[in-house]
């Protein structure tokens, strides 16, 4: 075999065949460079240059060709798997520990993003329509049945509604609403007895009102009567227990008592004895009221001892049941005899008598036995004295403040207590903040505050004539103190809510008494430019006899005091000097002036005319519940 020579080996090089010309060659476009606006730029480069494979690109920098990962490579990764990013070394980082670590999951973000997007829609119940009605039934948890009008009638159908415990038949025609029927099958009598409202209220959360159309009509008072309806029908256990039935019960005992407090009560000229049994008694008890499904006990309103057209604001609490939450409460109990049909005790123990008194009877109230249902095979709890195949219902009695009623600490802790229930002791909440929340721009202090507000106060003339004065109102807490405000509490007796009515009321009227000065026509204190008149103008409009009297404004200073005993202390001019009055809030929503300065000492036997007491100036603040209006009543009577 012959040794190639040197020779031989140059002359096959020598002959070697030039490359064939491509379309991407940029040979073919040479010619054309001089008239390209972009010069040699312009070239289109090959495939080969567009995209590199990191095999090709690692060659390339082999060879002393400089780039960065996003010119040369198809991702980061792959650059970062090649070790071609500088820099990590010094950073501490290794160029293939990022791709160890995991990124977050993106299917996994995704679907918190839709969980937030659900929870933000489900705010809006929609608006009332055969498919909104049906997709809000289902989401609380009920079954949904069409039921077709019979061939020739009118009408879209009857969407029937269900659980365990109700059904409700929703007539309509081209998705408006013509009727409601709710009904409670195999329930007592003292459940069906008040269906009647509930179908009032319901339908009128569905029916189209005056000036409502079919495109805005929305669902949300019907869904907020649904989903009460939903949840007791939902943690009921047939037969044992009724969640209806057992607050059907609790209407039944507080019916029997307020009826037997009626009775005693004298009637009074100008008021209504069931309006004094509500504020002064153990309230008055009322199902399927104000648009709201289920059972509540009224115990204040504002401006009850005044008839007007307009009622005030109503305070009640809403009485419900919830699953028993991981802090062991006393379960619920189904029953009607909560209280004995005589209703007040007898006879008393020596003790019983020395506390008994004509207003305040001893009420004789009872305990009624566990309701227990079949517990399973797993999870029976031996009681005392019960078989060890029956537990106690995981279901308890809530009570809703409506609305919920700001009082002191101390105050909160008692009503806790009385229920069995914990308070949290770490919540730093203070009776002024939740009265009065502090604003961005307002100075935090810790031991006392101010707030400071212009209320315009209608007065009347002795001829009838209105009009109005400005008071510059300061209220001032100078000790500042704990508050909690109470919006849901367990119970396991309705006696329970009853003792607790008194000293609701005394902190209704007290948040009453300083938020009415600071309602939405009240404003921050301005400064008002004093207006210059030069000599003529003054004398000419003194000589037509136009110069009236400017009225000045009345500085109200109100000192606020909730420890030991919610006090009031307003200061404020009268007869050339300050007027000085303290007021105590006391139980049930009494009012006593404690000390005063207005009225002069005067001896009942040299007076011939009716003598304005002390007590009188205490029950115009009761019936006025208006600091401002009572001041002017004073001035007006006694300046």
């Amino acid at each position: 075999m012959a040794t190639p020579t040197p020779g031989k080996q140059a002359s096959v090089q020598a002959v070697a065949t030039p490359p064939a010309s491509t379309p991407f060659s940029s040979s073919n476009h040479l010619p054309y460079l001089a008239f390209s606006p972009y010069g040699p730029q312009s070239v289109v480069p090959s495939p080969q240059q567009v995209k590199k494979s990191p095999a090709t690109s690692q060659m390339m920098l082999n060879n002393g060709t400089t780039g960065s990962f996003s010119g040369n490579y198809d991702s980061p990764s792959a650059a970062m798997a090649l070790g071609s990013i500088s820099g990590l070394s010094e950073l501490g980082l290794d160029a293939l520990s990022g791709v160890a670590n995991p990124r977050r999951d993106d299917e996994e973000e995704r679907k918190r993003k839709m969980d937030l997007v659900s929870e933000i829609l489900k705010q809006d119940p929609g608006r009332v329509s055969e498919l909104g009605i049906e997709r809000l039934a289902k989401s609380v948890g009920l079954e949904c049945l069409w039921e077709p009008k019979i061939v020739g009638e009118n009408g879209t159908g009857t969407l029937i509604i269900a659980g365990s415990t109700l059904a409700l038949e929703i007539d309509l025609d081209n998705n408006i609403v013509k009727s409601v029927s709710l009904t409670f099958p195999d329930n007592p009598e003292s459940v069906v007895r008040h269906i009647e409202r509930a179908n009032g209220i319901l339908l009128r959360d569905l029916i189209l009102q005056k000036n409502e159309s079919p495109l805005t009509k929305k669902l949300d008072r019907f869904s907020k009567n649904l989903k009460s309806l939903a949840t007791l029908d939902k943690i009921s256990t047939l037969p044992s227990v009724n969640c209806h039935e057992a607050i059907a019960g609790i209407y039944e005992s507080l019916d029997r008592l307020f009826k037997w407090e009626s009775q005693r009560l004298k009637p009074e000229e100008g008021m209504k004895i069931e309006k004094k049994v509500m504020c002064v008694k153990s309230g008055k008890p009322i199902m399927h009221a104000r648009d709201k499904l289920g059972l509540s006990l009224d115990y204040w309103q504002d401006m009850w001892r005044i008839e007007t057209k307009t009622e005030g604001l109503t305070w009640s609490i809403l009485i419900e049941c919830d699953t028993i939450t991981p802090i062991v409460y006393t379960p619920l109990r189904v029953s009607k005899n909560w209280i004995s049909a005589e209703v007040e005790k007898k006879p008393l123990s020596n003790e019983e008598m020395i506390m008994a008194s004509e207003n305040y009877p001893i009420l004789d109230w009872l305990e009624p036995e566990n309701t227990l249902l079949p517990a399973t095979e797993s999870g029976s709890i031996a009681e005392d004295g019960q078989s060890s195949n029956q537990k106690l219902p995981e279901v308890m009695f809530i009570a809703k403040f409506d609305p919920p009623l700001v009082v002191p600490g101390s105050l909160a802790a008692q009503i806790y207590d009385s229920v069995q229930a914990a308070l949290d002791i770490y919540q730093a909440t203070t009776y002024d903040g939740l009265i009065f929340p502090p604003k961005q721009t307002e100075k935090i202090c810790v031991d006392s505050r101010s707030i400071f507000r212009e209320v315009s106060v209608p007065i009347f003339s002795k001829t009838g004539v209105k009009t109005t004065r400005v008071h510059k109102v300061g209220l001032h807490f100078e000790k500042i103190d704990y508050g909690r405000t109470l919006s849901i509490i367990p119970f396991s007796h309705p006696k329970q809510l009853v003792h607790m009515l008194p000293a609701l009321r005394q902190y209704a009227l007290m948040t009453r008494l300083l938020l009415n000065p600071y309602d939405s026509l009240s404003q921050p204190p301005t400064v008002q430019k004093s207006s210059q008149h030069s000599k003529r103008d003054e004398f000419e409009l003194f000589m037509s006899q136009e110069l009236a009297s400017e009225e000045t404004s009345t500085k109200i200073d109100i000192i606020v005091y909730t420890h030991p005993f919610p006090r009031l202390r307003v200061l404020f001019p009268f007869k050339k000097r300050i007027a000085d009055v303290h007021f105590e809030i006391k139980l049930n929503g009494n009012v006593e002036v404690i000390a005063q300065n207005i009225l002069p000492e005067v001896s009942p036997e040299k007076s011939t005319d009716k003598i304005f007491t002390v007590a009188d100036l205490g029950r115009m603040l009761e019936m006025t519940e208006n600091l401002s209006i009572w001041i002017e009543y004073v001035k007006m009577r006694f300046e």
